[in-house]
């Protein structure tokens, strides 16, 4: 296993969520700027929803723009969906293609038992495939809140299609009762790019609540589960997606959640809370004080990316020194202009 590895950093545009939702004139060009100045050679930027959500806007025109800002920075651009349709992907694929990303990430909207859901996806990304293929984009299926590690796997397995591969994220298995080592393990191999959030279990009204925190406040295996993917997986991209003020309940097996509250991973929190870790009524701070809210996310997010940022350190990496800030090196050859006389 070689040593050698570049890491490209990227900034999620859910990281943001609340700004793009409430706070004026704040939108993908914003997004852009803000993610250039913390150093980032990439972004992540949801198409998921109305209007095509944080890119603003379904025209073409806007598409290529945000494009040609993305690409004056010299990032790179990932983007996301929703379902599993084939027509939709095709047209989502179109679109991620003109806002200048290859890879558009999805996860089902198939709703009943699991093999009957995983079935359904399997049949849909069957079809999807080649149009997905023509547009040069690759799909990533997240485990997002739905399927385990495996059964993502088993879905991608049955697919057997290369413009079919995962997308990993670092807390979503958590709502299955899964600890995202296990999913990390079952889906290696698979995985093209990652969501690295941070989550913790608390205990609300009387029930198991799964809670977003700034990245290194949680309790998911960061250090361990990113060494993983990098060494083990080859993976080439990490997309920071800080999920401050993010809560969801348990979506399935919660029956296993007594043993699994054993693992640090699932034992419960109790309040009161930090408002800048754990922030159970966003809608209510906004309400209330919408610039501290701004403020709270942004120092969350700020504070994600500098924990990853030692995390990798701590793993050999160094940020390649003619770069923006968010490319990390480990083992390679000292780049030249290093060394140049003074």
């Amino acid at each position: 296993m070689s040593t050698n590895r570049v890491v490209r950093l990227a900034l999620h545009s859910f990281s943001l969520e609340q700004h793009f939702l409430h706070k004026p004139g704040f939108d993908a060009f914003a997004f852009l700027a803000q993610a250039d100045a913390w150093g980032m050679a990439g972004v992540h930027l949801s198409m998921n929803g109305y209007n095509f959500r944080c890119a603003g806007g379904t025209d073409p025109g806007r598409l290529t723009a945000i494009a040609g800002d993305a690409a004056a920075r010299g990032m790179f651009v990932e983007t996301d969906t929703s379902g599993t349709d084939p027509e939709h992907l095709a047209i989502m694929a179109r679109a991620a293609r003109q806002i200048g990303a290859d890879r558009l990430r999805t996860y089902t909207r198939h709703k009943g038992e699991p093999d009957a859901v995983a079935a359904a996806t399997v049949a849909d990304l069957k079809a999807a495939a080649p149009r997905i293929a023509d547009e040069g984009v690759v799909l990533l299926l997240e485990n997002h809140e739905d399927f385990t590690g495996a059964e993502v796997t088993r879905i991608l397995e049955a697919v057997d299609h290369p413009a079919v591969a995962a997308l990993y994220d670092f807390g979503n298995s958590m709502n299955v009762v899964e600890e995202p080592m296990a999913a990390a393990r079952a889906m290696l191999g698979h995985v093209r790019s990652v969501h690295l959030k941070d989550h913790v279990v608390v205990e609300h009204e009387g029930a198991p609540l799964v809670v977003g925190v700034p990245n290194g406040a949680g309790h998911v295996e960061i250090p361990a589960i990113l060494a993983l993917l990098i060494d083990e997986g080859g993976l080439e991209r990490v997309c920071v997606e800080s999920c401050y003020g993010y809560t969801a309940p348990l979506t399935r097996n919660a029956e296993g959640l007594a043993a699994a509250a054993c693992s640090r991973t699932f034992a419960p929190l109790q309040g009161p809370f930090d408002p800048a870790v754990v922030l159970l009524d966003a809608d209510a701070l906004r309400r209330a004080d919408p610039d501290a809210l701004f403020n709270l996310e942004q120092a969350a997010v700020a504070r994600g990316i500098a924990h990853v940022r030692q995390v990798l350190r701590d793993q050999g990496f160094s940020p390649v020194l003619n770069g923006r800030g968010g490319v990390y090196r480990r083992g390679a050859a000292e780049l030249a202009f290093a060394a140049r006389h003074f």
